[in-house]
């Protein structure tokens, strides 16, 4: 799954002037996120932030990369595990030092 990123603020046709595709836009602006993430986020349909993608793309105002595999979503659980318990060995290391 690829996440996108702004590289520039676009000028958005009047298609894509609406505060659905206005709120996309400005996540993409501060952070990678994927097609579905932005839909989620934003209230567009996925189909119309593909759009708009697809049209960023055309223009060279976006950044695309793959998602780091340990954020994708059909992830089963058990490879998890060693991130969870990772991250309650910082928690706990960090107490540690804070003491």
């Amino acid at each position: 799954m690829k996440q996108y990123k702004l590289t520039a603020w676009p000028d958005l046709p009047p298609r894509f002037q609406n505060t659905a595709m206005r709120r996309v836009v400005s996540e993409m602006s501060q952070r990678f996120a994927s097609a579905r993430e932005l839909a989620r986020s934003s209230g567009a349909s996925t189909r119309e932030v593909e759009e708009l993608i697809a049209r960023l793309g055309r223009q060279n105002m976006l950044m695309v990369r793959e998602m780091p595999h340990a954020l994708r979503p059909h992830t089963p659980w058990r490879q998890w595990m060693p991130v969870i318990a990772l991250r309650g060995l910082v928690k706990t290391l960090r107490r540690e030092e804070a003491r």
